[in-house]
């Protein structure tokens, strides 16, 4: 908007004074100095901070760029960390990336759960999720075992969210009917007693889950299986499992999420509900609730968490380029809103353009 002019009747004296003048001469700079140009600049300073305003209000997947799969998301107070399978970015030797953020949005690589691998494993160290009481975080977590070639679940304590952590060597890997521990998911229900749910390898894939004793750090009871591949989004051209477990218990049922089909093209999510955290669990005849788009492919291995304001949202990892990391690829951190509606969940992604913030 342009600045009015200002008009000054002639004065009764043929020649006014200098003196009189004065007041002219400041009209006079006050008016440049409020010329359209300046007006544009205060404008502009305007715009860039609507603008900024605008982006601290949204967000846009990924949220985190690097490679970082399996994320597990864990609220400590008012800051969230996210822990990750190992990734090729981190130092040599150094497992499971821990991230941490104040608003979901804005993610920062803060430490590793280890810093040297512990010596019952020598690789495929995958899908950490953690359990909190009286003040102790409990690190579960897939590793190689050295003794048997078996994929095994970990347990390791700190009293810190980010470590350091103190291993407690391998929990468990097989029985008579099944074998090779992956993608552990700790549960402690509200009347104390805790689970351990994951997926078992061998000799076909399935979600299963195990008792843990009152100390966390042992099995307390035999392996029950919950549930096997039986919907078709579950089965891919080149690989097909149920896995990535993850125990949710909302109003009174147990939803206990998994991820289906090919890691590497066609992953997915779903889940299946029970009334007891044993079972038997019924699989939601819409499943996948998560799937790939044109522009997301693989979304998966998610952990449900609330937000800032008590809303639900899901983490996951989904392919940027590739699929696959033979093509380039690698799988980042994502978020987006879960709902509950009439006790069927829904998830609004995966998405890629700007989103309401958390």
């Amino acid at each position: 908007m342009r600045e009015k002019s200002v008009a000054y009747g002639v004065s009764e004296k043929p020649r006014p004074t200098p003196i009189r003048r004065l007041p002219v001469v400041l009209t006079v700079l006050l008016t440049l100095l409020l010329t359209p140009a300046g007006v544009g600049a205060r404008g502009g300073h305007s715009q860039a901070a609507a603008a900024d305003a605008a982006a601290r209000q949204t967000y846009r997947n990924p949220v985190f760029a690097r490679d970082f799969p399996d994320p597990y998301v864990l609220k400590v107070g008012g800051i969230y960390y996210a822990y990750g399978t190992t990734t090729g970015w981190q130092a040599l030797n150094h497992l499971f990336p821990i991230l941490r953020s104040t608003d979901l949005v804005h993610w920062r690589y803060v430490a590793d759960a280890f810093t040297s691998p512990p010596d019952w494993g020598f690789g495929d160290w995958w899908a950490p999720d953690l359990a909190v009481r009286a003040g102790v975080y409990y690190l579960y977590y897939v590793g190689h075992s050295v003794a048997n070639g078996l994929h095994c679940i970990g347990v390791a304590t700190a009293r810190t969210p980010i470590g350091p952590f103190t291993d407690h060597g391998s929990l468990a890997c097989a029985d008579l009917f099944g074998q090779g521990y992956i993608d552990p998911n700790p549960f402690i229900d509200d009347n104390g007693k805790a689970y351990l749910y994951f997926s078992v390898d061998n000799p076909y894939h399935s979600i299963s889950v195990l008792p843990l004793a009152a100390d966390l750090l042992h099995v307390a009871g035999p392996r029950r299986q919950l549930f096997t591949l039986s919907q078709p989004w579950e089965h891919g051209p080149y690989f097909s499992t149920v896995e990535g477990p993850f125990m949710v218990k909302h109003a009174g049922t147990y939803y206990l999420f998994y991820s289906g089909n090919d890691w590497q093209h066609d992953y997915a999510m779903g889940y299946a509900t029970a009334t007891s955290p044993l079972g038997p669990f019924t699989k939601y005849r819409g499943n996948p609730i998560l799937r790939g788009t044109a522009a997301v492919t693989g979304p998966g291995g998610g952990s449900f968490f609330q937000g800032p304001n008590g809303g639900w949202w899901l983490a996951y990892h989904g392919w940027t380029g590739g699929p696959g990391y033979g093509s380039g690829g690698v799988r980042n951190l994502r978020i987006d809103p879960v709902t509950w509606r009439k006790g069927v969940v829904v998830v609004r992604g995966p998405t890629t353009t700007p989103q309401p913030a958390p």
